[in-house]
């Protein structure tokens, strides 16, 4: 009852101490307002809403030098208009190199394509792939556009527009494109081409990956802009310097940490390391859980088979109901922690669930499985229909589940139901590598009982040599006694007791490697004995052997009636005066053979002292 409760305890308590506190989704919503109102923390809060996902902290930002190339003709204006706004971003970004391509690299653009360099190649200090990476391609030709979905346009209204060629997301990885097709009238005045230009090519710089626009103009406000987000703030402006800072991603780890409860800080910037976390506490929980519920459950055993195969399922679904509430705490911060309303669904979960699967299992092991069946078939068959069971209760309730919610056309079966496989594999092999560990454990059990019951036999084969090596010298000291009494009143009689004696050791000695004897042999020496005693005192010594017909045969320990008789003769015929009476009966009932010994001598002293007969 005791690992019970404590098996109890470890499900239940456990996991409301760890989730016990509410959902982080409230309160980190909180504190993100507060800090967004807060001027120190404004700008923090809109590189964490503009430059990563919640899920990872992937950015991606121009590791090489920031090269503009312009293709086809480009007039002086244009080009005049695009190095002042070079000489505008170095501004903003002093530590980055930024330049026209032919100017940086000395060569033109075909020459380096004709060069065929490798990915790795060394050029001023980059490799080749961080400056192909950073290359920013100039188009001023209207003829240019396209109409693509890898395409965005910043319209302008009146026809006019600037085209760009979209970051794209695959997996962890950014792959970036950078093509910018301008088509501006020169009706424009330069000051506000380059207004529009410039929020453009910064766009170029920043990969967005929040689809989500914010309140208030700004450059870095969503993916899909128009002319209206030409604003440079203050805040694009910090968002660019710290993105392209040597120590960028450690200032916002510590500003996370600064500003946010750990656990959602450390899942924002680690979320494969915190699922780690997670996994390896659920694990451990589920190690102990697994020691308590193989102590409580081993060799245990109910008294309808049925409950043997519900109560370890039930509990195992529950169990795993309970360590899925513990990692969905560590790994999605925003989830409901509702502890009750979880326990509650997950003991309905476990029972219903559990007793199905139960059900199918106890059926199949009651039909299939025998006792005659060699131990290897019987754990092979055992763990097949334990995934079966498994396996098979899983896939129709999936499959009722989608019917129920009309789901069968979104959702694919195998997806929905293969990963759970490695699940019910795991199960399958756990509960045969049990039966196993109990198979092998009873089988060492009975090897030392086997032991145990050797040594014991040993020992008391020991002891009862001992005794019989002490009854014989005792016996032949009061014999001889007996003898020597009579030597000097009767030498026929003493004649015929020496005999006796001689016919009596004789039957002891011959059969000393004996352990046990037939009731037959054992009464004749008792005859010899009391014959012998009959010598000694006369008439005065009667006695009468009374045996249940058939127990002849019968085998008895050697020497266990002589002692008895001669405790008689000395203790109690040789105490009285008249006639001493001894008898001896040896009857049979179901299960034993009673051995009765009884004399007119007087009682027993109240303080029996234990001797080598009654031994």
């Amino acid at each position: 009852m005791k690992k019970f409760i404590v098996l109890i305890l470890v499900l239940v308590i456990i996991p409301f101490l760890i989730t016990s506190e509410n959902s982080l989704k409230s309160e980190v919503e909180k504190i993100r307002l507060e800090n967004i109102k807060n001027p120190e923390t404004a700008n923090w809060e809109y590189i964490k809403d503009r430059l990563f996902d919640g899920e990872t902290t992937v950015f991606k930002r121009l590791e090489g030098p920031i090269l503009f190339q312009f293709h086809k003709s480009t007039s002086k204006a244009d080009s005049l208009l695009v190095k002042d706004i070079i000489l505008e971003i170095r501004e903003l970004l002093p530590n980055k190199e930024i330049h026209f391509f032919e100017d940086f690299m000395e060569m033109s653009f075909q020459k380096m394509i004709n060069r065929k360099y490798n990915p790795q190649d060394s050029i001023k200090n980059y490799s080749y792939k961080d400056i192909t990476d950073s290359f920013i391609h100039l188009y001023f030709d209207s003829s240019m556009l396209y109409r693509h979905p890898h395409y965005q346009f910043t319209h302008l209204g009146e026809g006019h527009s600037i085209q760009r060629y979209k970051f794209e997301r695959k997996k962890n990885k950014i792959e970036r494109r950078s093509f910018v097709t301008v088509s501006l009238d020169d009706s424009w005045d330069y000051k506000t081409k380059k207004k529009y230009l410039k929020a453009d090519l910064l766009r170029e710089l920043v990969f967005l990956q929040n689809e989500t626009p914010i309140k208030g103009r700004s450059v870095f406000m969503s993916r899909e802009v128009t002319g209206l987000d030409h604003f440079i703030k203050e805040r694009d402006v910090f968002l660019l310097q710290k993105l392209y800072s040597d120590d960028f991603l450690t200032q916002f780890e510590e500003y996370l940490y600064d500003n946010y409860p750990w656990r959602y800080a450390y899942s924002f910037l680690h979320k494969k390391e915190m699922n780690l976390l997670a996994t390896s506490l659920v694990s451990l929980l589920g190690l102990v859980i697994f020691l308590l519920m193989f102590s409580f459950f081993q060799n245990r055993k109910f008294k309808y088979s049925y409950l043997n195969y519900f109560y370890p399922i039930a509990m195992i679904l529950f169990c795993f109901s309970n360590l899925k509430l513990v990692h969905i705490y560590f790994t999605i911060f925003w989830a409901s922690m509702d502890w009750f309303q979880n326990i509650k669904t997950g003991l309905i979960f476990s029972i219903e669930y559990g007793g199905l699967i139960s059900f199918v299992l106890w059926g199949l092991e009651s039909i299939v499985v025998r006792n005659n069946m060699s131990f290897t078939f019987q754990l092979i068959l055992k763990v097949l229909f334990t995934f079966i069971a498994f396996s098979v209760i899983s896939m129709v309730l999936f499959s009722l589940e989608l019917s129920h919610l009309d789901l069968r056309g979104n959702v694919d079966f195998m997806e929905g139901v293969f990963p759970h496989f490695f699940l019910w594999i795991g199960l399958s092999v756990g509960r045969g590598l049990l039966i196993y560990l109990n198979h092998f454990s009873a089988s060492l059990v009975k090897h030392k009982d086997v032991e145990l019951s050797q040594l014991k036999e040993a020992k008391s084969q020991a002891e009862v040599k001992l005794l019989q090596s002490q009854i014989n010298p005792h016996f032949l000291y009061n014999s001889l006694n007996s003898i020597a009494g009579l030597a000097h009143e009767d030498a026929d009689k003493t004649e015929k007791m020496a005999l006796s004696l001689s016919n009596l050791f004789r039957y002891s000695i011959n059969r000393k490697k004996e352990k046990q004897t037939t009731i037959k042999d054992e009464l004749a020496m008792v005859q010899n004995y009391l014959e012998i005693e009959q010598i000694r005192f006369g008439d005065r010594l009667q006695f009468l052997i009374e045996v249940q017909k058939g127990l002849e045969n019968e085998e008895i320990p050697r020497f266990i009636l002589q002692p008895l008789i001669e405790n008689t003769v000395k203790h109690g015929v040789s105490k009285i005066e008249g006639i001493g009476k001894i008898i001896l009966k040896l009857e049979k009932n179901e299960k034993q053979i009673i051995i009765t010994v009884s004399d007119n001598g007087p009682d027993f002293p109240e303080d029996v002292v234990s001797g080598y007969g009654l031994q």
